[in-house]
């Protein structure tokens, strides 16, 4: 699995907030379709986005990096821009970002900016 960041469009952030809500409950209920819908959603809203894939080992690299300096910090599927400058350089603190588990081969890892 690899962790896709991309930078949240604002034309279309109003539509991924509503498919992070559709997919955080389908996590919560166990529906695996839904998920699966709304991730192909997500994918879809975002498809226009720079993006980075980072492997989960990186991934947790992030998040102990964020957690030392702000230890209140929860990781969700949308980010705060300011959060994710270690791992898309070109995002402003102004920026929502969208932190997506999706399928890929252990060491996948991909650059679209």
């Amino acid at each position: 699995m690899i962790i896709r960041f991309a930078i949240v469009s604002p034309s279309v952030l109003p539509q991924v907030h509503a498919e992070v809500g559709f997919l955080q409950s389908a996590v919560e209920s166990g529906g695996m379709d839904d998920v699966d819908r709304a991730t192909a959603n997500l994918l879809g809203l975002t498809a226009g986005c720079s993006f980075v894939d980072l492997s989960e080992d990186k991934w947790r690299t992030f998040l102990v990096g964020i957690q030392s300096k702000s230890p209140e910090f929860q990781a969700g599927y949308l980010l705060s821009g300011g959060h994710c400058t270690t791992v898309l350089p070109m995002v402003t603190a102004n920026d929502c970002v969208l932190a997506l588990p999706i399928d890929g081969g252990e060491g996948e890892e991909g650059i679209i900016v």
